[in-house]
């Protein structure tokens, strides 16, 4: 069975995020035969500190109405947290994931959560020729992990950014910032913000104060 796990936002509120458990995830077909520490099952099913800075942080520039029509794209979307707030700040997301039960458990929380105006895409970055379109923002949190990963996701930005745009991520910081820096330098200029976040983000009880980074990327030339 599926858990129901509450996040509390500034001024907007509840949002409540379908997780599935590990049972379910190793039920799914796809999944009887994977590792059990393989990333692509073992760590989209939860809710992380960077992805609740990320949408305080949006919730903060764009609140309440800023994003109304604007086209956002979410990648390696999770939970798709930071997705739902741009819904409810008047954006349509796309919530994207390489894994298939991401954009089930996905449109389970948008029903969950009175959001109808979204679209979901299996997305693998290699292929950035898949995204049909541009979008006004990208966002992203706990992507990236991985050097091999940043050429991808750069790549992929060009396709899916005009000029003046942004791309939005956050993370602990687990690549330095040059390597982010130098992944991203051709087409974008990038601005670090540091950023505390209270965890757990729930309606009491302690509270600790985690200190990710925001990542803003605007694009400043075309390919």
């Amino acid at each position: 069975m599926s858990r129901v796990k509450t996040v509390v936002l500034p001024q907007i509120g509840s949002v409540q995020l379908i997780i599935k458990t590990k049972r379910e995830i190793r039920a799914h077909p796809a999944y009887a035969q994977m590792e059990s520490d393989s990333n692509e099952w073992l760590y989209w099913n939860r809710v992380w500190h960077s992805e609740v800075a990320l949408s305080e942080w949006l919730i903060q520039e764009f609140y309440p109405d800023k994003l109304m029509g604007k086209k956002i794209l979410e990648l390696g979307c999770g939970t798709g947290l930071a997705g739902i707030v741009c819904a409810g700040l008047g954006g349509v997301p796309t919530f994207s994931d390489i894994v298939p039960m991401v954009m089930d458990t996905v449109k389970e929380t948008c029903k969950l959560n009175g959001i109808v105006d979204y679209h979901t895409l299996i997305l693998d970055w290699s292929h950035p020729e898949s995204l049909l379109g541009t979008f006004n923002l990208v966002l992203g949190s706990e992507i990236f992990y991985d050097n091999s990963f940043l050429n991808e996701i750069s790549a992929l930005l060009e396709h899916a950014l005009p000029v003046g745009e942004r791309g939005l991520f956050c993370d602990p910081n687990r690549l330095s910032f040059e390597t982010v820096e130098e992944s991203f330098s051709k087409n974008f200029t990038l601005t670090v913000i540091p950023r505390t976040v209270n965890w757990p983000p729930m309606v009491s009880g302690k509270v600790h104060k985690k200190q990710v980074y925001l990542y803003e990327l605007v694009k400043s030339s075309e390919v």
